[in-house]
């Protein structure tokens, strides 16, 4: 069963080095999946809701954390280990996610920061090496969704005016503050040109693009309902760190749920 079409859609090499392979694959896209949650704090998607230290002033910033590396980057590689041959866009969305962390590092002028794009990009490489379709990864067949680039590129616009303003408060805060210290800002400018390049490549409908729309659209959400959440510190006037109020939390709500409703729209239709 070695025909044409199976060597079209898989690799050169013989039908038990492509399954040894595939296996390996699947079990380190599990460890890197790990690996975002705990390490690159992909948990603080959960964790951001309760935290009370510091008074919870790091509600918003955790959950940036969550959105950026737990919905975007462990939602790419938890398709990964899923079929990795038909999403080919999860794996392009892992390279997305290193992108966006060192565009927010260059911006934000935070070397520290670039330790999390430079290990996102390392994991990506390793990845590559034993991809099971790598052919169709280095080689990948886009076909554009206008609407889905239209919605991409409306939603980048107060975005990516979020992500600049978070990198020049990463760039000129205090040392001595723990937003600054603990590379929170230069991480929302990442949260934030991370869900716009997840929209844009879902654009180019890639093999598997539908999980990428559905991450680029839950993030915005997630991201609107902790500003709508944490709108204001109880009794006062005092918006939390990161949050952008319930209003605009209200419209990226709606931008979110309106880009999978796209998506979905678009994969009906072809």
């Amino acid at each position: 069963m070695s025909g044409s079409n199976g060597q079209s859609e898989s690799e050169e090499n013989g039908p038990p080095q492509r399954s040894g392979r595939r296996v390996a694959f699947r079990v380190l896209s599990a460890l890197l999946a790990a690996g975002a949650l705990g390490g690159l704090f992909g948990i603080g998607l959960v964790v951001g809701w309760f935290d009370t230290g510091e008074g919870g002033i790091h509600r918003v910033h955790d959950i940036g954390f969550g959105v950026l590396y737990g919905v975007i980057l462990t939602g790419a590689l938890l398709a990964l280990v899923w079929r990795p041959e038909r999403n080919i866009s999860a794996f392009v969305q892992v390279v997305v996610t290193a992108v966006a962390a060192l565009l927010a590092a260059a911006v934000s002028a935070d070397g520290s920061y670039l330790f999390l794009g430079v290990t996102v990009i390392i994991a990506a490489a390793i990845l590559l090496a034993f991809h099971p379709a790598r052919r169709a990864v280095i080689r990948p067949s886009p076909h554009l969704s206008p609407v889905l680039a239209l919605l991409a590129a409306a939603g980048a616009v107060p975005l990516v005016g979020f992500a600049l303003t978070a990198a020049r408060l990463q760039r000129t805060g205090p040392p001595a503050d723990p937003h600054v210290s603990m590379d929170h800002w230069a991480n929302m400018a990442a949260m934030a040109f991370g869900i716009v390049l997840a929209g844009l490549l879902a654009s180019g409908r890639l093999r598997g693009w539908r999980i990428t729309a559905w991450c680029a659209g839950l993030g915005a959400v997630v991201y609107g309902l902790a500003s709508l959440v944490f709108d204001r510190f109880p009794g006062t006037s005092i918006p939390y760190p990161g949050s952008e109020g319930a209003a605009w939390g209200v419209v990226a709500m709606v931008g979110g749920v309106v880009f999978i409703a796209a998506a979905e729209w678009q994969r009906r239709t072809g």
